[in-house]
């Protein structure tokens, strides 16, 4: 199953890259505004929730229902720091299309394990 999760893995990269490549507008960057502070704030609390939950949660299905869930969370309030700070770059619809894509796979993951 750990062979699966790389794939998935593996395959939202690429699908990342793509929608990047078609999406992106401009090459702003949240760095470049006033956004960097509270976005590096988020980055580092978003480090630890993945880094803990790692640790504590065990079980392979609900570990993988975990990080779809986390994926979702990250994806979204980071489409949420694009939006409001670098909403010209469309960056955020990459964001918003990455954070369906967790939701979808996690839901058809649950479906499938679960049934």
């Amino acid at each position: 199953m750990h062979y699966h999760f790389t794939v998935v893995l593996f395959l939202a990269a690429v699908i990342q890259l793509v929608l990047d490549i078609t999406i992106r507008k401009t090459d702003e960057k949240i760095s470049d505004t006033d956004g960097i502070v509270p976005y590096r704030w988020f980055f580092v609390i978003a480090a630890i929730v993945i880094i803990l939950s790692a640790i504590y949660v065990k079980e392979p299905p609900y570990h993988y229902v975990w990080v779809g869930v986390l994926l979702a969370l990250v994806f979204g309030v980071r489409a949420l720091f694009e939006w409001r700070y670098i909403r010209s770059s469309q960056k955020h619809m990459i964001s918003l299309s990455m954070m369906a894509l967790s939701v979808i796979g996690t839901i058809l993951y649950v479906f499938i394990q679960f049934q």
